[in-house]
């Protein structure tokens, strides 16, 4: 997948200190820590433990729903893609996702992703453009109320 708008990091000392909301998962706990609009700071990750995966999402403080979402995955090496919502490509489609937590705590009600749809020529449909799914960005969490 080559898109515009994707940052490819190499490390995690790389990634801008900011403010997040989202959950880093480290390889000796069984739960992830879950972060809300808190900064963290990876310059602290050694070798052991490492972060098995991290979704953080960082809202643009001026325009509601602009933000930046950071994937980290680690396969052997840290996979590190960053998306800034404000800079995806015009002809895009944007689909909202929810889906149920899993092990982040009582106070977070969902997970919210946005699936990416970009057109492109499929050669099984005479060339005509289809729509084709190349991510799925996390966009934060929706909290539970006090009063529920």
């Amino acid at each position: 997948m080559n898109l515009t708008m994707k940052t490819k990091l190499t490390k995690l000392t790389d990634m801008p200190e900011r403010k997040y909301q989202g959950y880093v998962w480290y390889s000796d706990q069984k739960e992830p820590k879950v972060l809300q609009n808190e900064i963290f700071r990876f310059e602290n990750i050694g070798l052991n433990p490492f972060v098995v995966e991290a979704l953080l999402w960082h809202e643009d403080d001026k325009t509601a729903g602009d933000g930046i979402s950071v994937m980290v995955r680690h396969t052997g090496t840290y996979h590190i893609h960053e998306f800034e919502m404000d800079n995806l490509p015009e002809h895009c489609e944007l689909v909202e996702k929810e889906y149920l937590p899993h092990r982040l705590g009582n106070n977070i009600e969902k997970v919210k992703f946005k699936q990416l749809w970009l057109p492109e020529k499929d050669p099984n449909c005479l060339d005509m453009e289809v729509l084709t799914m190349k991510a799925l960005i996390f966009v934060g969490f929706e909290t539970k109320t006090k009063n529920a």
